[in-house]
């Protein structure tokens, strides 16, 4: 009888043990170590990485898109005429170069529940232009990420992901609807000893903005096909029988920036307008010359009409030498008016725009949905290969992209100190990424500040229009991540 029991014991723990294998923890079962090249790098990103006042109020930019940084959430964005916009031909730069600072050395990026490897190098610069004529506009924008890291035997790893913007995009209807196209592309470059390598992709994306003129609320969306990176370009692969390997690390069939749909609402309260019609300067232009040409012709038919009354030749032609010197001096006046015309008018928009009341209240609300990617793997667990010290073991096929993804955002931004300080507040949900193969995971709620204080004012030695610059900040916290980023903007 003990005999029988422990039969039934050993077999009823052995089917116990296989369930345990079916059934938990979450990933056992279903996650295989990288061992070949068949997998892929799953782009998604959780935390914001973007331009500081994207990062201010919690990356939900899409239903207000304005300026370089609104290239990152709508591809509408470069045909967006913002309030301060004085000239039909407009051109723009911007740069910043952000180092977040670890304040509580909480460094899981992936939410992965590990602590990532050494990020301390870690770079996130961000370079963008853009160009408007009228109702057009186009634009580019590029993000650069890079992330080093330092294995056990100190050799180190580098790797630069590029986002790349080329869009273009036409204002319709006046201002109340702005629709945009253009591409996305993505590059990943892999740098270690003997090594340089690069993959790239490219792929359509889409963008409408609708912003009644005058009206205190804009909605947007825009959409991103998938880009998928498979060719090598560079130096440094080698064949570990028919696995592809460079800087020691087993190498992905592509890259991918899985498909994203970014919907957004923006509401302002106060004053201070958001949807201000734009002064078109051709169009104000030409009413002056046609409001010159009506007070020509009103003056001509005045003397057209006294001439006729009188009926003495001589008294006539006196009349008429009067006029023709009344005509030389209008025609001078007239000419002076009109050649100082575009910077007199010009002036006028400019003292438009500066004498709208700065108090406000902007809220915005979004949502970013997040496509799958087939047998991907985080960028963190593909540059863990080299690091048998994580908690859940090298990196794993099947461990990120499991499923859509979904990220709500809200941000708050407003001027407590009209003119000098302008702040924001925002929060977003980080989906896990990792499904059923993630052990468990959640998502984790993301708060974000930022902060832009006015401090000078310049014209670079006479070589632009009169610019306050500002410092600015933003802040990012959530369990086991924090960063903290600062840089220069000019105040608007």
């Amino acid at each position: 009888m003990t005999a029988a029991l422990r039969i039934i014991a050993r077999r009823s723990a052995a089917a116990l043990s296989a369930l345990a294998l079916l059934l938990g923890p979450p990933g056992a079962a279903l996650a295989q170590p990288l061992q070949d090249n068949a997998y892929t790098i799953d782009l998604f990103q959780g935390p914001i990485l973007a331009p500081l006042r994207v990062t201010g109020i919690a990356g939900a930019y899409a239903g207000y898109a304005e300026g370089i940084a609104g290239m990152v959430a709508n591809a509408a964005a470069p045909a967006l005429r913002e309030p301060f916009s004085m000239r039909w031909f407009e051109w723009d730069v911007a740069a910043s170069i952000s180092l977040p600072i670890e304040l509580f050395e909480n460094n899981d990026f992936d939410n992965s529940g590990d602590i990532d490897l050494d990020y301390s190098n870690f770079v996130y610069l961000t370079l963008g232009g853009q160009l408007q004529a009228g109702d057009f506009g186009v634009g580019v924008n590029a993000e650069l990420q890079r992330y080093s890291l330092t294995d056990e035997a100190g050799a180190e790893t580098t790797v630069v992901i590029g986002k790349y913007h080329f869009l273009g995009g036409v204002r319709l209807l006046g201002d109340a609807l702005v629709l945009g196209a253009g591409a996305r592309a993505v590059t990943l470059n892999l740098g270690a000893e003997q090594t340089d390598l690069t993959i790239a992709g490219i792929s359509p994306e889409l963008g409408v903005l609708v912003r009644p003129d005058w009206a205190s609320y804009r909605l947007g969306a825009t959409f991103r096909f998938p880009v998928n990176g498979g060719g090598l370009l560079g130096e440094g692969v080698v064949m570990d029988g028919k696995v592809r390997r460079a800087g020691g690390l087993i190498l992905p069939n592509e890259v991918v920036l899985p498909w994203e749909l970014e919907v957004g609402l923006a509401v302002q309260v106060g004053p201070r307008p958001l949807n201000p019609a734009w002064i078109d300067p051709h169009v104000q232009e030409r009413e002056l010359r046609e409001a010159v040409a009506r007070r020509q012709a009103a003056r001509e038919e005045r003397r057209e009409r006294e001439l006729g009354a009188i009926h003495d030749p001589e008294e006539r032609a006196r009349r008429e030498r009067v006029f023709a010197m009344e005509r030389a001096r209008e025609r001078a006046a007239d000419e002076r008016e009109l050649a100082a015309g575009p910077a007199v008018l010009e002036a006028e928009r400019r003292a438009r725009y500066w004498n709208w009341p700065r108090e406000h209240l902007l809220i915005t609300a979004e949502l970013l949905v997040t496509g799958p990617v087939s047998n991907g793997v985080s960028l963190e667990r593909f540059l863990a290969q080299k690091q048998p010290g994580s908690e859940h073991g090298p990196s794993a096929v099947g461990t990120s992209g499991a499923h859509v993804s979904f990220s709500p955002r809200f941000g708050i931004e407003t001027e407590p100190i009209p003119g000098r300080v302008h702040t924001r507040f925002g929060s977003y949900y980080e989906p896990n990424r990792f499904g059923r193969l993630g052990g468990g995971r959640v998502g984790r709620q993301h708060f974000t500040f930022g902060a832009d204080v006015r401090v000078l004012s310049t014209t670079f030695w006479g070589l632009v229009p009169d610019t306050a610059l500002t410092l600015q900040a933003s802040m990012d916290f959530a369990p086991r991540y924090d960063s903290v980023s600062a840089g220069i903007g000019v105040w608007h």
